[in-house]
Parts: structure tokens; sequence; C-alpha cells
């Protein structure tokens, strides 16, 4: 179970209805007046990153817990399935990130515990297919800076990974965006490729619009977010709130963009939005509206500016956003707060009996059997990792009970012979095996 905080609903802005079982009707359109506040889930735990490293077990466990606050479904899969009406097993969902600057990118390590998530929607059959996400943002170089590997089309069982500018996308020049009186064009990953919409984005300062959150991150959406600053004053207001309107309107289907997460694993809270990260607040933020996630994404840096003693950020397209003729959220903010979820501890303990796994056959070409004993439930994933660190395929994710397990490998992806590692990992505890692939 989660652990969250005698803080479960913090209303720092206007009034709302209290209580966890209360959950918002909020999509990313109009708010109508009298509307509850919004539910932020901020989920915070220490042990999220390890100086510069992510801590990916941790995380996920973090992302899990936060759909299923966030919607108040207990099961990851039906969690996430709920937040798609009319899903089925051949949509396609897209990640928007955010990777104009490689050092603080949303990182891959975080939207892959968004996918682990979405592959467990069930269906009657097969989960969702992992090769239906798209994670995408402007160019293919800033992806791969940013440490994301371009889809080449060779595997069908992985995400797809490409920019705006690869081959056969572009922009839709056939569906002009009125953006303040400023025409800009949507990529077609947004407009043809995609059913439904995850914003991925980051935490950090701006010199111009303050803060770059999930309305922001959309500036990498279309084909001149140069022009999109709003002349000399440099504050994109009222251009973000208008970019973000045009594309919940104009773009068909309407309301395809359904969640709003922030990666605030690390952050900038002064000298952004380029540059290295300068703390640390080892955070997930979710919400179901995109102005009350960037209202508490601000309040989160504005925290660490007072422990510097700089002014407090506001950022002015927030309110403007709020408003009409916008109406893309509330900055009325249901905080709910999950710290340390316990599961984390319990995995470390438990994940694998006696520290230990088999594989078998080893050395092996297409299919082994890894062999593991769990000591009581608990997710666990299973990664085939090379040599240099990088995961080559995701073997297993899921929940163990309690017992002997066996889990049948087949290799799919075409990789070079030579030794590998198999790592079994939870929150906190890792076994590694290491293994020999033959051809």
């Amino acid at each position: 179970m989660k652990d969250i905080s005698r803080r479960d609903f913090i209303k720092y802005c206007g009034v709302g209805a209290l209580g966890l079982v209360l959950k918002p009707n909020l999509i990313y359109g109009n708010v109508p007046d009298g509307q509850r506040a919004s539910d932020v889930i901020q989920c915070f735990h220490e042990n999220a990153t390890s100086g510069s490293t992510i801590n990916e077990s941790v995380v996920q466990i973090m992302m899990d817990e936060s759909i299923k606050t966030l919607t108040g479904i207990s099961s990851v899969g039906e969690a996430w399935k709920s937040i798609f009406p009319g899903i089925t097993e051949n949509s396609v969902i897209s990640i928007k990130v955010n990777t104009i600057n490689h050092y603080l990118p949303t990182h891959p390590q975080f939207v892959e515990r968004i996918i682990n998530g979405l592959v467990q929607m069930p269906f009657g059959g097969p989960n969702f297919p992992r090769n239906n996400v798209i994670v995408w943002d402007r160019t293919n170089t800033e992806l791969m800076q940013a440490g994301y590997t371009i889809y080449d089309g060779s595997d069908p069982d992985t995400a797809r990974c490409f920019g705006t500018n690869h081959s056969g996308i572009g922009h839709n020049y056939s569906m002009p965006l009125d953006v303040d009186g400023v025409t800009s064009y949507p990529s077609r990953i947004l407009t043809d490729m995609t059913d439904f919409l995850i914003n991925a984005a980051v935490l950090k300062d701006h010199v111009g619009a303050q803060i770059t959150l999930t309305m922001k991150n959309h500036y990498g959406s279309v084909n001149n977010p140069g022009q999109l600053h709003n002349g000399y004053s440099y504050t994109c207001n009222p251009d973000i709130p208008a970019l973000n309107q045009q594309i919940r309107d104009v773009i068909v289907p309407n309301h395809i963009q359904k969640i709003f997460i922030v990666d605030a694993l690390f952050g900038s809270y002064s000298g952004g939005p380029s540059g290295f990260p300068n703390f640390t607040p080892n955070k997930l933020l979710m919400s179901f509206d995109p102005v009350a996630c960037d209202f508490h994404g601000q309040h989160v840096i504005n925290e660490e500016r007072a422990l510097h003693q700089l002014p407090a950020l506001s950022a002015p397209h927030i309110p403007t956003a709020a408003g009409s003729p916008y109406n893309l959220g509330t900055m009325d903010v249901n905080l709910i707060e999950i710290n340390n979820p316990p599961g984390v501890n319990e995995l470390a303990k438990s994940a694998v009996s006696n520290g230990s796994i088999q594989v078998t056959p080893n050395p092996f070409s297409k299919r082994t059997t890894i062999l593991l004993s769990a000591n009581e439930r608990s997710p666990v994933y299973i990664d085939l990792i090379n040599p240099a660190g990088r995961v080559v395929d995701r073997i297993f994710a899921g929940s163990l009970t309690p017992g002997d397990h066996r889990i049948e490998y087949i290799l799919r992806k075409k990789v070079a012979a030579g030794n590998y590692f198999i790592k079994v990992h939870g929150n906190g505890g890792n076994v590694v095996k290491k293994v020999t692939i033959i051809n």
C-alpha cells in the first residue's frame, strides 16, 4: 500500500473538495465554473536517484503508485487503460518528451517506466503492444543526445522513438494553427500517428517564460518555436496558452492529450533552460490538468529558490492559460503527496530469495529459462543488458507471487554473439547473472 502523508490533499490556492476517494473528471479542455480543484500527484522517494544515476526500479514503483492514486484503481494496467476512453490493442499512444537540453531532458529511464505501465493494459488476450507506443520530440539528434535510441524498424516488440525530422514524417502543412496571430504547423506524429497523447515534461526554469513544464513542452510540437516567445518581451505569454488551446481544439480527434507527467527527478531552479541540473527533487508529478500540474511544478522550483534567497517565479502564462479564452485548466490544486512508497523497501528485501537466479541453458542462442524464487508478492523487472550497461531487451515486467518461478525467454532481437547480463531488479534490490549468447 502507498504511504500518503497527512497532507493527503493540500490546497494552497482556492476552494475545493477534500477526500481521497474523490477524483477529478478533467480532460485537456475547458474547466467549467464551479469545477472542484484539480488533483496533482507528487510522488517522492529519497532513493529515486543516486548521484547522477536514476534508480529505475524505484522510479517504477513511484510511477505505478502515482497512476493508481490518480485514478483510484488498484491495478496498474487497468489504471492506465481507464484514462484512454475507447482504446483498443491497435491504438497508438505517443509520449511527447523534452530533449532540447540533453543535460536535463525527460530521461529515457523515466519514460520507460511509463511504457512499462502501458504494456500492462489488458485487452482480453495479449496486453498492449510495446510497438504501439511512440516516444518523440523535434529531432532525432536531440533525442539521441538525451540517451534515446532511434527506432530502426527491426524490432516489433519495442517502443518506437523518432523526431519530427525523421524521414517520412515532418510537419503537417495542411493543418495551420493560429498561435496568437503566428501560424504554426504541428508535427505529423501528433496529427497523423497519435490516438492518445501523454505529455512527459521536465522541471526547469526559463529565462523568459520563467518555467518550462508541460504546456511549454509543446513548443517542440510545432515547426517554429523560436517565433513563439512574444517578441522582445520573451515571456511566451500568451503564446504558450494559445498553442496549447490550438492543439486541443484544432487537432483531430479532439482531446487526444490525456495526462501530464513531469520528470522532476532532477531540476533547474536558476539559469535554465540550458545547462546542467542544479537540484535533485527526486519527485514525479502527475495530473489530468496541465495548468494545475505546471502551477505546482512552479511551486516546487520556488521552494528551492527560497532556499537560495532567490525571488519566487510567477510565470504569466499560467494564469493566462487558466482564464478565458483558453480555459486550459485551473490553479486550484489538491496536492496528493506520496512519500517513500513502502513497496520500495519491501521489494529490496524480497524480490529474489537468497539473491540468486539460474539461467538454463547458458550459453544459449534463441531461448533460455530463468529460474528464481520470491519470498512474497512483489513487482519484478528482468532485463537483458549488454557489457556497456545498456538495456537490450525487457524480458519481464510484472508481479511475482511467493514461490518458485520459471520465466521462459525467447530472444527475438538480432544481437551480436558475446557476453551479456540478465538483471533482475526490484526497488533497491538487484541480482545480475552473466550469460553468453551464441549464434
